[in-house]
């Protein structure tokens, strides 16, 4: 490929990195097409979007972009899963679809500004998602207030109780 070609490239991937809040590396050798075609289409559906690239254009784009430390995981085949809305989206769309269909292979990614290894991404995979996080520390924190309330409530229709059996009797 010429330069000129070369660099529109890196230029085009750069920038399409320019706003991903999540980067992750996979090998995506021994796919046939339609398992490809299958995890593109699932990755499509989740707003990940996933490239196949040169690792020799990929390793001027985190320079570009402050992806170095993903340089020394671009060896072999080499496929980019990205997501602009989610830090994890993407670990979480290629380690689920990894599990049904055997590839792709996670590399390594950056999530925010911090390098994840294979391991530490299924990890992170492996969590409860944004919304399910927020509601159970919404739980943690409204229980105790509920059962407060509960307590409160039975105290203050406690004496309303008694008074009503006194009256009840007084009149029989």
């Amino acid at each position: 490929m010429p330069t000129a070609q070369k660099e529109a490239k890196v230029r085009e991937v750069s920038d399409e990195l320019a706003g991903a809040k999540g980067v992750l590396l996979a090998d995506f050798s021994g796919m046939d097409v339609e398992t490809a075609t299958a995890l593109r289409a699932t990755l499509r559906e989740k707003g990940v979007r996933y490239r196949v690239v040169k690792n020799t254009l990929f390793k001027l784009v985190c320079a570009q972009r402050g992806l170095q430390p993903l340089t020394p995981y671009l060896e072999g085949p080499t496929a980019v899963a990205y997501s602009a809305d989610s830090e994890v989206e993407p670990a979480r769309v290629l380690v689920e679809f990894a599990k049904k269909h055997e590839r792709p292979v996670v590399k390594a990614g950056i999530i925010g500004e911090r390098l994840y290894t294979r391991e530490e991404i299924l990890v992170v995979a492996a969590l409860p998602g944004r919304q399910e996080l927020l509601a159970q520390v919404l739980g943690t924190i409204v229980a105790p207030l509920s059962e407060f309330l509960g307590c409160v409530n039975a105290l203050l229709a406690s004496p309303a109780q008694l008074a009503g059996e006194l009256e009840k009797q007084k009149q029989g």
